[in-house]
């Protein structure tokens, strides 16, 4: 009687078989990779568009404008901090594309938004991720900090029976202020009545005379 050992290994069915099951597997896999790497693109988008907002109020309230460009020398790296391989201002759903940016000159304020997951730009207000930027608020606080200053320096000059005749850059440099005291959070010079010694900002719109004016 003769006996015959059967070799070890996969028979074509069982190949297949297995075959099958893996490409289940992976059918099922790629969907739910998909979707971790679509939410991690959006957490980022959402912190870095939220440090971008605090950034660019902090650019508003030093220089009373919003910069040129999210790599502008003076925004890049001094308010807003390049981060990791400088990509931090590029948008995950951008292609190697920095977040769209646009300033509004004439209503003051600027905005960021991301493409979003399919990566084509449909604006502003009709993105998911994006952050709004009114001048009107680090502006406004600056200006106030300046003319709170200016109130407590001005009452102790006029008190000591200083002169304050003139323009306010006069004014300003007669009660030994620097020329940062010359203009308002929004860049603009502030108007001086000697008459009936106020000091007025023009405020948001730039302009005297309106509803939004600052005086002391």
């Amino acid at each position: 009687m003769t006996t015959c050992d059967r070799q070890s290994g996969f028979t074509l069915v069982e190949v297949i078989v297995v075959l099958g099951v893996l490409g289940v597997l992976l059918g099922a896999a790629m969907p739910l990779a998909s979707a971790a790497i679509v939410n991690t693109r959006r957490q980022e988008a959402q912190q870095e568009l939220q440090t971008l907002a605090t950034a660019l109020d902090s650019y508003y309230f030093e220089h009373g404008a919003f910069p040129a460009t999210l790599t502008a020398t003076d925004f890049f790296g001094v308010h807003f901090q390049p981060g990791f391989a400088n990509t931090v201002t590029f948008d995950p759903f951008g292609q190697n594309a920095t977040y769209v940016y646009a300033v509004n000159a004439t209503q003051n304020f600027a905005t960021v938004h991301s493409r979003g997951e399919d990566g084509r730009d449909r604006g502003f207000t009709r993105e998911e991720h994006g952050v709004q930027v009114f001048g009107s608020v680090p502006g406004t606080r600056k200006t106030w900090l300046k003319l709170r200053i200016v109130v407590e320096v001005l009452a102790n000059h006029i008190e000591s029976g200083g002169s304050v005749a003139g323009t306010w850059p006069t004014v300003r440099a007669a009660i030994a202020l620097g020329p940062t005291y010359d203009t308002d959070g929004f860049g603009v010079t502030l108007a001086w009545n000697e008459t009936a010694h106020t000091l007025t900002s023009a405020g948001p719109d730039r302009t005297f005379g309106t509803t939004d004016d600052i005086t002391i």
